[in-house]
């Protein structure tokens, strides 16, 4: 008798909530003065027992209801008013477009020079193990610093369901360990790009390897397939940031000397702690990135023809090292104050920046049915500059519960009113209301909480932007995740979504 063993099935993920802004009764302070507004407006004719105002009042109030209620792509229309509003202020002051470089000469030290949201940062070299400077990027009103590590991983798409849970446990170790009271590290990024290959590596080792007596034939086929492995190829870079608090931090940055310096030295020392639970999770850390490191990441996030250059640059230095010789001209990398573009300008649904456009979705709703570990690689596709980031937050134990209780208690409130008025209780009520039952028995078990978003760019020509979108917009359905674009904050969401700084979470509004 052959014993037989079934294959144990791939396992599902799913339980994640949208994060509500409850001011009163689930809506949001905007939302509720819009609604005692309408109902003012309401009533005022009755109580004044004044008709002929009902005229102007009723119908304000019908537009008052429909500001706080009618959605249009998952936006309410106060929403839209308050996006459409800051942007044209900002417009007007000519604050959507960014000059750098000789349109724009600063005064002053030189320093990072770069647009918007992120012209608060500023990229540090503190020294690190192995003679080499690590690149801390500092948020000088935020008071956070972090660093960012160029990272591989085995990747899960052709292993058994047993080695795919592993991995992914792995990395629910990484992030469960960094959900302790007090943790300084407030906040990790995961980025994936994929790009098209430049081939530069390919062509100096061709140029380092052929032979004098190389017939002439041959090297002809040789460069021609050199010229187009880069139409036909792609890579992907993936990076992780980790942005700790210096609030968090502030007892033990005094202990190390406070300031910069001192901040510095407490993140090495958390960095150094995390390098096990990286290992656990099956990443390779390649290298920490140093300020031209750092530098070239951005600088070819927003000028992407700019990547075969300084491709071609480190490798020819990477050449020159492995034979002994010195390094000649100017190093790997790019300069921390050129990471920023020469031109930026924000539109209501476009970032344009040095000669190409960006588009930024943000991820809107996750699938709402099980999903497998493998749901979101179609999002990042094949043949088009795209990136992911995952912008997660780790909660404390005191947090969480706080968080979990205030769930469970809007959801048992909302079953209650609906029974008592003898209203039918909807699926989808009954079913939150159970996930966050789960969530407090595995909270009281343990695991960790975490608030997350994530945000996907596309980075194409500007005539050519749109039917990247399409592509884009096709893939996030078939993996049944709704992405939303972010309209007039394209370039909020291009610093999220293509840039490891560990941005992304917005703070939580009252």
């Amino acid at each position: 008798m052959n014993g037989q063993h079934d294959a144990p099935a791939a396992r599902t993920y799913g339980g994640w909530q949208a994060e509500r802004v409850a001011f009163l009764f689930g809506l949001s302070g905007r939302r509720a003065l819009l609604l005692a507004a309408a109902v003012l407006a309401a009533i005022l004719p009755v109580a004044t027992t004044d008709i002929g105002q009902a005229a102007v009042m009723w119908p304000l109030a019908l537009i008052l209801l429909a500001a706080a209620f009618v959605r249009v792509a998952g936006r309410t229309a106060d929403e839209w008013v308050a996006a459409v509003v800051s942007y044209q202020l900002l417009a007007l002051r000519g604050q959507h477009k960014f000059r750098s470089g000789p349109m724009s000469p600063r005064s002053g030290e030189p320093g990072t020079d770069l647009p918007g949201i992120l012209a608060p940062l500023t990229i540090l070299a503190v020294p690190s193990s192995g003679g080499r400077d690590l690149a801390v990027a500092c948020h000088r009103y935020d008071r956070t610093y972090t660093a960012v590590a160029r990272v591989e991983f085995a990747g899960i798409g052709l292993v058994d369901s047993a080695r795919r849970d592993q991995r992914v446990s792995g990395w629910g170790g990484l992030i469960a360990g960094l959900c302790t009271e007090s943790q300084p590290v407030i906040r990790v990024q995961a980025l994936q790009r994929i790009a098209p290959e430049s081939g530069a590596s390919l062509r100096h080792w061709h140029a380092a390897h052929l032979a004098a007596d190389a017939p002439e034939v041959a090297g002809q086929v040789t460069g021609t397939l050199l010229g187009t492995a880069s139409l036909a190829t792609a890579r992907r870079e993936s990076y992780l940031a980790f942005t700790m608090s210096a609030a968090r931090a502030h007892a033990a940055i005094k202990a190390a000397g406070g300031g910069q310096a001192g901040a510095a030295t407490v993140l090495l020392r958390h960095l150094r702690s995390l390098s096990a639970a990286i290992g656990g999770a099956e990443l390779t850390i390649m290298e920490w990135l140093g300020p031209r490191d750092l530098a070239e990441v951005l600088r070819t996030a927003f000028d992407p023809a700019a990547q075969a250059h300084l491709d071609g640059r480190r490798a020819a230095a990477r050449a020159r090292c492995d034979h002994g010789l010195e390094p000649e001209g100017l190093a790997p990398g790019v300069a921390p104050a050129l990471s920023g573009p020469a031109y930026a300008e924000a539109r209501p649904g476009v970032y344009l920046h040095d000669g190409v456009a960006s588009v930024t979705y943000w991820v809107h709703e996750w699938p709402r049915s099980q999903a497998y570990c493998t749901a979101l690689a179609p999002l990042l596709g094949e043949g088009q500059r795209r990136s992911f980031s995952l912008a997660i937050e780790p909660l404390g134990p005191r947090a969480a519960e706080r968080d979990v209780m205030r769930e469970r208690t809007a959801r048992h409130v909302a079953i209650r009113m609906r029974q008592r008025t003898g209203q039918l209780v909807p699926e989808h009520e009954q079913a939150a209301s159970r996930k966050a039952l789960q969530q407090d028995a595995e909270r009281a078990a343990g695991h960790g909480l975490v608030r997350f978003t994530a945000y996907v760019t596309v980075t194409a020509d500007p005539d050519a932007v749109e039917d990247a979108c399409a592509a884009l917009e096709a893939d996030a359905a078939a993996a049944r995740i709704e992405i939303r674009r972010a309209w007039f904050s394209q370039d909020i969401a291009f610093a999220a979504g293509a840039l490891p700084l560990g941005l992304g979470l917005p703070k939580r509004r009252w």
